[in-house]
């Protein structure tokens, strides 16, 4: 049992990272980003901290997080997300053993030319600057022709993915193997989530699951809902027959 509110614990924890961070001559600056940046925390919200510093410090960086943490409370996990899913940067996940339920400390070491990707204002919000050495920390406008471009990459990708996606659903439920035919599914489903977004969310088209019951509109929620939601085998054999002309559909129109 919390003996600080769930609002306060959150507090005390980020504050003991940032004072470490502060300490650190190699570290010139820190924001928190997630629910933070775009006004959407709850009492299930992590800290999402964005550190700038270089790459060859992240081991010393993450020990000295790790330190802060353990002041207040005792790590029970540790995730070294390797490799990094982002350029020019190095990320690790922890869980706290009185934290309130669902928190988790989220850290990402960026480098000074690699903050930029996190710091496009449609996409990832306003960042709650801890401090900031050089000055550079400031949201920045969305490049809308980089991302129109990114767009248009992944929608050619789609057409070219889609009919073999489909194909194997049909040949290993044809083999006899539903499991199969249901991991091919779930990629099919992904592939529709995007090209909503690219008509409902075109600056985050790419979040994948991310929000999908907050910035897509209720039919589209209530579309991905009729693929994702799958009986047993008999079901999927349908529902992914049904799956695939809508597929068809949303990239004719896209």
């Amino acid at each position: 049992m919390l003996a600080v509110s769930p609002n306060t614990y959150r507090q005390n924890v980020k504050d003991a990272i940032v004072s470490a961070l502060r300490a650190r001559n190699d570290v010139t600056g820190c924001w928190e980003g997630g629910s933070a940046a775009t006004g959407r925390v709850d009492e299930f919200s992590d800290i999402d901290l964005m550190v700038v510093a270089p790459l060859d410090s992240a081991d010393a960086i993450f020990a000295d997080i790790e330190a802060a943490i353990s002041n207040i409370d005792e790590i029970v996990h540790r995730w070294h997300v390797d490799p990094p899913p982002f350029q020019d940067s190095a990320q690790r996940f922890y869980f706290v053993a009185g934290a309130p339920r669902f928190f988790a400390v989220d850290c990402v070491i960026v480098t000074d030319s690699g903050a930029a990707q996190f710091l496009e204002r449609e996409r990832h919000g306003e960042p709650q600057i801890q401090f900031d050495r050089t000055g550079k920390i400031a949201a920045l406008p969305l490049d809308r022709n980089a991302l129109k471009a990114r767009r248009a990459r992944r929608l050619a990708q789609l057409r070219g993915a889609v009919p073999v996606f489909l194909m194997l659903v049909e040949k290993e439920l044809a083999r006899g193997h539903p499991l199969e035919a249901f991991g091919f599914h779930q990629v099919l489903l992904r592939a529709l989530i995007e090209l909503l977004g690219m008509r409902h969310r075109p600056d985050r088209f790419d979040f994948a699951w991310r929000y999908v019951e907050t910035e897509l509109p209720e039919n589209a929620q209530r579309l991905i809902e009729r693929y994702a939601f799958v009986a047993d085998a008999g079901a999927l054999r349908q529902l992914s027959s049904e799956l695939g002309e809508e597929l068809m559909r949303q990239l004719e129109t896209s």
